[in-house]
């Protein structure tokens, strides 16, 4: 199946009209990030490192929580 020049147009045509003109940006930017993400993931670049870190991490009180002396 093979396609000419005026099938293309038509194509074309029909895509923007669907889409509207403001909206073709933002979707060639939403198949432009698919299109990285979907890279990115393949080359396994987005894992996680779930190595353990040397030392202990620092224990932090939670907000509020003042000085810890009960108060009377």
């Amino acid at each position: 199946m093979h396609l000419g020049p005026g099938e293309w147009v038509v194509i074309g045509f029909v895509i923007v009209v669907v889409f509207s003109a403001s909206r073709m940006g933002a979707l060639g930017n939403a198949v432009g990030r698919f299109v990285y993400s979907f890279k990115k993931a393949a080359r396994g670049a987005d894992l996680i490192d779930v190595t353990p870190r040397s030392g202990p991490r620092p224990v932090t009180p939670p907000r509020g929580a003042g000085s810890g002396v009960p108060r009377t």
